[in-house]
């Protein structure tokens, strides 16, 4: 027999392991393989960890006690609410305890989303429906909320019928992380410009938002896997600087979503599908403002977004693709007269009384099922677009011969204010007039319209907190506070590229 030391010096046997794994830690920490410290913040919803990194914690939900029920007579067959793999009884297999715990404790996906059909749990394995499904707000579910709810309808200058900016993105953010990482990145921009803000996104949040949308963007141009959702999501990129009011990194968002739709086969591939024609619309749009804002030429020249027959209204142009198809061929006019100092004269005057013509005289061919009141809108604001456009090409035209076209740019003035006043207030064509205003404002107007103008941009900055609105409006004032109207010179000697979108 061994003696009493002998026994005291046998190594003891340990109840449990020694990587400290408890059973009532939260699920998140279990699915990460992580030791979870079950301090729980004051208001229970997340522990420590789960708390320190932004992330969902989800713990084991509580279980309902089914009472037995008797036994059926054996004679009778056996129905599918009583066949053994259903039945509430524990089963008399000695080690089904033992995969009962390893059930609870591996299994984390589906004790998380169980209400959420196994189909559809093995399609979206990115998490997407699950922000929905979950009853605790984490931010990416609060964010995800605030653009469904609100942001995605501040996009779209339509009342009514569908919007494309929820239709489309979101179903491509469920097979793509990265777009759904921007689509947080933006909501959480603008999320703080509520009064008073619902939630607060932490810069660090919305930092690794930003990142996380960069990097999904980056590896699929390394990959050379571009796809549709990566030039949605180079565009929202664009779009959720536009509106926090950079002055410089929307307009390398856009490049990008350029360089991103030729790398994907050009106009021509998107065409082929309805979400790809949205993506143009979107692209053709922005990019067409940002090359008169900004004196260059459209990344892609042409009406290269849409198809031969009558136009449907649109969530972006309205019913002015025509005539922004014009608009663009006056920004590459200007810049051809900007690149080529050897342009003769009359040349320039020609392509431009040319150019002049057609936008005054293009007809909207439309096709839609809008109501009689919000056609009528549209309508007017397809119209402010004309003659905001024919203002920026006689201004252009006015070098050559001023006499000529001083009383030419007062008509266009009064053009887009006739047309602009058609608009209700905060009506959501409104968010569209921010080209036609600023075109008006720079004509040297007196201090009526002056008030006219600035009282009409800070109603549209009032309900959409579009901050592109402010600096637009600063440009304004710093123009009608000097007396000047050359706009473009004051725009580089800010160093500001101005979204007029």
């Amino acid at each position: 027999m061994p003696t009493a030391a002998a026994t005291s010096d046998a190594p003891r046997r340990r109840r449990f392991a020694a990587t400290g794994r408890v059973r009532s830690g939260c699920l998140t920490c279990k699915a990460r393989k992580k030791k979870c410290d079950e301090r729980y913040t004051a208001d229970g919803n997340r522990c420590q960890t789960c708390a320190r990194l932004s992330l969902v914690c989800e713990r084991v939900p509580l279980r309902r006690v089914v009472p037995k029920k008797k036994p059926r007579d054996a004679s009778r067959s056996p129905s599918p609410s009583t066949s053994p793999s259903s039945s509430p009884l524990p089963s008399s297999d000695p080690d089904a305890g033992q995969q009962e715990t390893q059930q609870d404790e591996g299994e984390v996906e589906t004790s998380v989303l169980t209400s959420i059909p196994a189909q559809t749990r093995a399609n979206n394995n990115n998490g997407f429906i699950a922000l929905f499904s979950l009853e605790n707000a984490s931010p990416e579910r609060i964010l995800l909320k605030y653009y469904v709810e609100r942001l995605a309808s501040l996009c779209s200058i339509l009342q009514e019928g569908s919007n494309e900016f929820r239709n489309v993105l979101l179903p491509m953010a469920i097979d793509d992380s990265s777009l759904l990482y921007a689509l947080f990145a933006y909501a959480s921009k603008h999320l703080h410009t509520s009064d008073p803000a619902p939630f607060s996104i932490s810069p660090l949040a919305r930092l690794k938002f930003e990142s996380e949308a960069a990097r999904g963007l980056s590896e699929a141009i390394r990959l050379n896997n571009v796809s549709e959702s990566t030039i949605a999501c180079a565009l929202i990129c664009s779009t959720a600087e536009v509106v926090s009011g950079d002055t410089t990194r929307w307009f390398v968002h856009l490049q990008g979503a350029g360089h991103l739709i030729n790398q994907r086969g050009g106009p021509d591939r998107l065409r082929q599908t309805s979400d790809g024609l949205f993506l143009l619309r979107n692209f053709a749009y922005h990019d067409i403002l940002a090359a008169l804002s900004t004196g260059g030429r459209p990344r892609i020249s042409g009406i290269y977004w849409v198809e031969d027959g009558p136009i449907s209204a649109d969530c972006l142009m309205g019913v002015a693709h025509e005539l922004l198809g014009h608009i663009s061929d006056i920004c590459i006019l200007i810049a051809d007269a900007s690149d080529n100092d050897y342009c003769y004269e009359a040349d320039l005057i020609h392509r431009g009384e040319s150019l002049a013509q057609k936008l005054k005289t293009q007809p909207l061919n439309l096709r839609t099922t809008l109501s009689s009141t919000e056609l009528g809108i549209l309508l007017h604001h397809a119209e402010a677009f004309r003659f905001a456009g024919l203002l920026h090409l006689y201004r252009f035209l006015s070098q050559f011969s001023p006499t000529a076209y001083a009383l030419r740019v007062s008509e266009c003035v009064e053009g887009i204010i006739t047309h602009v006043s058609q608009v209700p207030l905060s009506f959501h064509c409104e968010v569209g007039l921010v080209f036609p205003l600023f075109m008006a404002g720079i004509a040297g107007v007196d201090d009526v319209t002056k008030t006219y103008i600035r009282n009409r941009l800070n109603n549209i900055f009032s309900w959409t907190r579009f901050e592109h609105i402010t600096r637009v409006t600063e440009l304004l004032e710093l123009l009608w506070a000097t007396g000047r109207t050359d706009w473009e010179t004051m725009v580089r000697d800010l160093e500001w590229k101005v979204s007029l979108a």
